[in-house]
């Protein structure tokens, strides 16, 4: 199929969103897993955000006039995140998605990398990722829920200041090999982050405890102390995240805690990627 693609604009909000929010929906009931977009008014507020920040590459693929696919790329950090890529249902395994990934993939050479998050039971995304290389490099589940305890004794979780944000900064860098400074920065906007302090140094931040924010530790008993200690700051019934399985014993400390996992997803990268030190929780994006 012959499409078009160019840079999405403002006006393109609205049909972005809709096809955003029924690409994932259908894919998400037809394996009876939750989407996660869940209502066309969360999926218009993505969109939004997305084709208005000038940090983001954003662009539609056209047949005959009529926007069919999209596909989005934060561009804050040295390492490039795609998330999300939607299309039209009725376009759906004709090459549509594939010519947006080639557009993405071109504007993302400058990049030191280029990462994404794919929903595991997705075998037709998997598969198309795969073939425009990308390679899956970490396995992770959805955790939703409400801890039981509270936090532990011996560290101090409190909210991120601003001064914080060159001591995470460095975590990161020393833990995961990436600068994700201006994920940090955006938080102290757009979030509620937190950093857990032992001893008077941070041992681990969260940009927010939800999968659309990361969140690193240098241990996972540090992760397990931040977590709590956010947990009792919030004031939402439930809290979910993404966490690596390769962290099993936190994953049974989660499950014991009364968390449960709600579907399989993969990080996939192309480029240059380095496998985390310490404890470390994803974004959407990675």
């Amino acid at each position: 199929m012959n499409v078009a693609i160019r840079r999405a604009q403002p006006s393109d909000i609205d049909v972005c969103a809709r096809i955003n929010y029924e690409a994932f929906k259908d894919i998400s009931d037809r394996h009876q897993f939750p989407t996660y977009c869940p209502t066309l008014e969360f999926s218009t507020e993505i969109i939004d955000l997305l084709i208005e920040s000038p940090l983001c590459f954003g662009i539609v693929a056209e047949r005959e006039g009529a926007v069919v696919g999209c596909g989005f790329m934060d561009e804050r950090n040295p390492i490039r995140g795609i998330a999300p890529v939607a299309v039209e249902r009725t376009f759906q395994a004709r090459g549509t998605g594939r010519e947006i990934m080639k557009a993405l993939l071109e504007r993302g050479q400058d990049g030191r990398g280029i990462r994404l998050l794919q929903e595991s039971f997705n075998l037709a995304s998997l598969s198309l990722y795969a073939s425009v290389g990308f390679e899956v490099k970490e396995p992770l589940v959805l955790m939703e829920g409400k801890f039981r305890s509270q936090p532990p004794y011996g560290f101090e979780v409190r909210p991120m200041a601003s001064e914080d944000v060159e001591e995470c900064a460095a975590l990161c860098e020393k833990l995961c090999r990436c600068d994700r400074t201006s994920e940090i920065e955006d938080a102290l906007n757009d979030y509620s982050p937190f950093v857990a302090c032992k001893q008077g140094r941070i041992v681990a931040y969260t940009c927010a405890v939800s999968a659309l924010s990361h969140s690193v530790a240098q241990t996972e008993a540090d992760m397990q102390a931040l977590l709590l200690g956010a947990a009792a700051y919030s004031s939402q019934e439930l809290l979910s995240f993404l966490l690596p399985l390769r962290y099993a014993s936190l994953f049974r400390w989660c499950l014991q805690e009364g968390l449960r996992a709600i579907k399989p997803l993969a990080v996939m990268s192309v480029g240059e990627y380095h496998s985390p030190e310490g404890c470390w929780l994803p974004s959407f994006v990675y």
